[in-house]
């Protein structure tokens, strides 16, 4: 059975209610490894509310026994080739992790229609592998640059 068949269990779209639940298990998510990264809560809120006011329609929740357990926050606009959709955070509670949830968060962006996206991936993390199971590719037409802004 499905997970969106399991009556405890369900994919929605995210609320700005749900936003501080979501963070909470983001900042669970990128304290661990290959991240090892400390967000304060209200900035990981803050962060998530940015994107969520962006496109509510590309944002959804895995719910779980009424709790928030994974979320994905990604937005959408018009491409040459159509609609593109940038999936900026995807993360599930780790003891919901393996389990279809994922997957699932990812075939909710775009009613379910599918569509092209982009995203970016640590290349040691999970995430990464998981990406690629779904069929993305981390080579293309374009590339990935970090740098500061200097004055």
């Amino acid at each position: 059975m499905g997970i969106q068949g399991r009556s405890n269990m369900q994919v929605r779209s995210c609320d700005a209610a749900d936003i501080e639940q979501a963070a909470l298990i983001f900042c669970q998510a990128y304290a661990e490894a290959p991240y090892h990264e400390s967000w304060e809560l209200a900035d990981a809120s803050a962060y998530l509310r940015r994107f969520w006011e962006i496109d509510p329609e590309g944002c959804f929740v895995w719910e779980h026994n009424g709790e928030v357990a994974g979320a994905i926050f990604s937005f959408s606009y018009p491409w040459h080739s159509g609609k593109l959709t940038c999936i900026q955070e995807l993360f599930v509670a780790e003891p919901n992790r393996k389990k279809g949830v994922a997957r699932a968060l990812v075939q909710s962006v775009n009613g379910g229609s599918g569509g092209g996206a982009w995203l970016v991936a640590h290349k040691a993390s999970g995430a990464a592998e998981f990406y690629e199971r779904l069929g993305f590719s981390k080579d293309g037409p374009y590339e990935f640059y970090y740098g500061a802004i200097t004055p």
